[in-house]
């Protein structure tokens, strides 16, 4: 069963987002350090902002992403950045602690979401998407080159920023297509005329 180690994160990433960390706690450096010379893996699993702290994590949610650093920045505060981008779902079978009380889990591979050509009923989704990013240009700056034409890929970003409780992230991911996270987006977004129709 391979293992991996787990960084809990309030802010969110899902396969192809992409995601700034400032990596401060010296378990978390090792984890980077582990990843880097190809001993072993990491996923970002979803922590809510009620959570004080890793230490009081008591339960891991079922599905994770597994990321791989694609860029780092050593701060003044000589802290480390590294933007983490998502390569695929996990679902986590078994959750262990190390004596740094850095989290490890077994897993297997979760199934991912199929390319979807965007149809003109979901435009709208991509339109106040590329508005959100505008809004927040050091998150759009990491989308310069976003899959708008790819359903899936819409739907995870927007899953990825939105301010939902977690286990209601984990009940959209788990699906096996982007179908139920657009008919929740364009209820959201007041489109009620396109809300009743099917996306296949």
């Amino acid at each position: 069963m391979p293992e991996i180690a787990l960084l809990p994160s309030v802010n969110h990433v899902l396969p192809d987002g992409k995601l700034e960390i400032t990596i401060a706690e010296q378990r978390y450096q090792r984890m980077l350090k582990e990843s880097v010379e190809g001993l072993r893996d990491f996923a970002l699993c979803m922590r809510s902002d009620e959570e004080d702290g890793d230490e009081n994590i008591t339960r891991i949610p079922a599905i994770a992403t597994q990321v791989s650093v694609v860029d780092f920045n050593a701060l003044e505060s000589g802290l480390l950045s590294i933007i983490v981008e998502g390569k695929r779902k996990i679902r986590i079978l078994s959750v262990k602690r190390e004596t740094d009380d850095l989290l490890t889990a077994d897993y297997l591979p979760f199934r991912a979401w199929p390319p979807i050509p965007l149809a003109n009923k979901h435009e709208c989704l991509v339109e106040k998407l590329k508005l959100f990013f505008a809004s927040m240009p050091e998150i759009g700056a990491l989308y310069q080159h976003g899959e708008f034409d790819n359903l899936s890929w819409v739907c995870q970003r927007w899953i990825e920023c939105l301010p939902l409780e977690v286990h209601y992230k984990q009940l959209l991911i788990a699906q096996d297509s982007p179908s139920l996270t657009a008919r929740f987006l364009l209820k959201l977004l007041d489109n009620q005329q396109l809300f009743d129709d099917d996306i296949n």
